[in-house]
């Protein structure tokens, strides 16, 4: 179980770190919606008018891990034959791990 958790949260940080801290958002909203952003705020307010369930989840770090994390959790699950109950312990310790390390990334960038 402890290798489950760990990869669930190593490759939900991974790509939490991707969405929030590289120019994908950009890139997404160049191809969803041919148009060119040049802030990641423009493609998440573009989202928010289109859905705006998806676009809170796409612009909220928590809630971004919590919904990837049961996602991978799930991919795991089956991919690896874990028992069904792993994708829900993963869904309420990931994210906790994940904002503990997006808060150390944080601090050092000030």
């Amino acid at each position: 179980m402890l290798t489950f958790i760990a990869l669930n949260t190593l490759i939900t940080f991974s790509i939490s770190i991707l969405w929030f801290f590289s120019p994908l958002k950009i890139t997404l909203g160049k191809i969803l919606f041919k148009q060119h952003y040049t802030d990641p705020l423009e493609f998440e307010d573009k989202l928010v008018t289109i859905n705006p369930t998806l676009g809170q989840i796409a612009g909220c770090w928590t809630c971004f891990t919590f919904w990837t994390s049961l996602l991978i959790g799930v991919v795991l699950t089956f991919l690896f034959s874990y028992p069904i109950f792993y994708p829900v312990i993963a869904f309420f310790t990931s994210p906790g791990i994940c904002y503990i390390g997006y808060s150390l990334i944080r601090r050092l960038n000030r």
